[in-house]
């Protein structure tokens, strides 16, 4: 019911540019039909709907699918069937979402025969404000991402390569429930934590020195994403001073999310924090995003993003400080915002952890 209640959603998005959209991004198909599989097109018109796969998702899309559309499962091509329904149908128009391949486009252009016209965020904009059922999915992955970074720091020691403890992490993820890692997992050590998005290298993690942990579970395909910044041993005073700076910036951002406020309003928040401090032009990337069927959706919490919070949005709040030859501190949170304040998906707290060797 909640497929079908969402196409008739996205329906009252269409005008009168197109008679019917074709829905090619997997994300969005998995959403509005839930199809999780590789291969599937939905074509929406204003009354009907038709899915379209392979012989390899025959039983799949049954049973995922179900009454959400008629399912067509194409002998010859893709391509082949599509246009048999677009005739069927009377379709002249059709909408494209914009994600769509240049192959797949030029294909579809020079055999489809009719207007092909470009849309832009349809079905992304439904998927801003999830529902119980998403809720659910997203609670279940941070639920499991707590769990494991709980496994992770009885095992993490002096000695480890990064890409070992991504392994690890990623293993204890799996172990839990998770379909899969969110994104590639970064653990960044030492200088390495400079960079945002580090990938793990063969160095080895060091007493006395931060390891930067940025991952995510899936679940019922949502995905979460937290990062953490653990420093191996004592602290240093240096380290202090710069994760204190951050914690402030976030908890000072978390403070003015809420609904109705402009997102770039709330990453200033933070930067003037971070700015204030000495540190502003080493936090370089935006706040925060939304997350859900991708891990980074829209709406964004960054300097240029003028949409409003509003109930049912989540975003994730991730300032950072990364200096060259150094290393870098991120502290990363999930909230989903609500009517009457938020609700925090995170439930790993984030103080700063000084691991005892």
């Amino acid at each position: 019911m909640k497929h079908i209640e969402r196409i008739n959603s996205l329906r009252g998005k269409f005008n009168k540019d197109f008679d019917a959209l074709l829905v090619t991004n997997p994300r969005n198909i998995r959403y509005l039909c839930g199809f999780s599989g590789s291969c599937g097109s939905l074509l929406i018109t204003s009354d009907k709907a038709v899915f379209f796969t392979d012989f390899r998702y025959q039983e799949q899309s049954v049973a995922e699918v179900g009454k959400a559309a008629r399912i067509v499962v194409f002998k010859k091509s893709l391509l082949d069937s599509l246009q048999k329904e677009i005739k069927k149908l009377k379709i002249t128009r059709l909408g494209i979402e914009k994600s769509m391949s240049l192959n797949l486009f030029l294909a579809y252009a020079e055999n489809l025969k009719i207007d092909l016209i470009p849309t832009e965020s349809l079905v992304e904009e439904l998927r801003q404000r999830k529902d119980a059922d998403e809720l659910a999915c997203l609670k279940k992955a941070f639920s499991i991402a707590d769990a494991a970074f709980a496994d992770l720091m009885k095992v993490i020691k002096p000695g480890m390569r990064e890409t070992e403890v991504a392994a690890h992490l990623e293993f204890f993820m799996k172990m839990r429930g998770s379909e899969m890692p969110s994104f590639d997992t970064i653990i960044a050590s030492g200088p390495n934590a400079s960079k945002p998005h580090a990938q793990p290298s063969s160095r080895k993690i060091k007493k006395g020195e931060m390891v930067k942990i940025d991952f995510g579970a899936v679940s019922g395909g949502y995905h979460s994403d937290m990062t953490r910044t653990v420093f191996m041993g004592k602290a240093t005073a240096k380290f202090k001073k710069v994760y204190n700076t951050v914690l402030k910036a976030q908890s000072e951002a978390v403070k003015a999310l809420k609904a109705g406020v402009v997102c770039k309003k709330v990453d200033a928040v933070a930067r003037q924090i971070i700015t204030d401090a000495g540190y502003g032009e080493y936090f370089g990337h935006g706040l925060g995003h939304s997350l859900g069927l991708d891990v980074h959706e829209m709406p964004a919490l960054n300097k240029k993003c003028k949409d409003k919070a509003e109930p049912g949005m989540f975003f994730t709040v991730e300032p950072g400080i990364y200096l060259p030859g150094w290393g870098g501190i991120r502290i990363e949170d999930t909230y989903m915002v609500r009517a009457d304040g938020l609700l925090r998906l995170t439930n790993t707290p984030n103080s700063l952890l000084e691991l005892d060797f």
